[in-house]
């Protein structure tokens, strides 16, 4: 049996926590498409009450992986612009903790003692990696967040498995999230049609070169604290 195999047997939990958060945001968001795409009339008529009540559910269906992030802020974008950045970031947050509070209820801690109890010394270098996590955690996760392609709610498992603070989680966390939140607010703005903008995911140079740049940032910013904490905590 490898490593990986024996890490994975022992937290089937966590596993399918994750699985879970890769599979169900595809489903819903089709099915939340094609009921926009045939009630877009109606969603335009959304008073202040409705939309309320969109941001409440959006935190929740965020945290539990219902619904990918970028497909809140671009639909929040196309129907409300810019306006929407503050409503959307504060939806980020709380769905940012209650997704936190909700892998510490699955995981308790037992990812960490299942590394810690690993025969023959095998979990030593992985144990030096993830107090390396902890001691670069700011950085890893403002990299994490701002990143276009990695998403939110895989983040969510597994940072705060590997120790990350709560503290370090929300606030790197917003701050890693604030860009990729406001380019796709801004894209969802920009959008003449919702059709366009949910099935071809139509976009101008702009937009483009600003996903490559924030893609670029994450790429390098990932590979150097990955480089760092290899160097400091495993190799030495």
């Amino acid at each position: 049996m490898t490593l990986f195999t024996q890490i994975l047997r022992t937290n089937r939990r966590s596993a399918m926590l994750t699985l879970w958060m890769a599979v169900v945001p595809l489903t819903i968001s089709s099915l939340i498409t094609f009921y926009a795409l045939s009630h877009e009339n109606l969603i335009q008529q959304f008073g202040q009450f409705m939309w309320a009540l969109f941001f409440i559910a959006s935190c929740l269906t965020m945290a539990l992986a219902i619904t990918p992030t970028t497909f809140i802020a671009l639909l929040s974008g196309y129907f409300l612009g810019i306006t929407a950045a503050p409503f959307v970031i504060i939806a980020y947050i709380l769905a940012s903790y209650l997704g936190y509070q909700l892998t510490h209820v699955v995981d308790n801690g037992h990812f960490i003692q299942t590394i810690k109890a690993l025969p023959g010394g095998r979990g030593e270098k992985a144990l030096r990696f993830l107090d390396g996590i902890q001691h670069n955690q700011f950085g890893l996760i403002v990299m994490a967040r701002i990143s276009p392609v990695l998403p939110f709610a895989i983040m969510n498992v597994l940072l705060p498995i590997a120790g990350v603070r709560l503290k370090a989680f929300l606030l790197a966390g917003t701050v890693g999230m604030l860009p990729r939140t406001l380019l796709f607010i801004w894209l969802g703005s920009q959008a003449q049609e919702l059709r366009s903008l949910i099935e071809e995911g139509r976009s101008d140079f702009t937009a483009q070169l600003m996903f490559v740049v924030l893609l670029a940032i994450s790429v390098f910013g990932l590979l150097y604290y990955g480089k760092r904490i290899l160097n400091k905590y495993v190799e030495h």
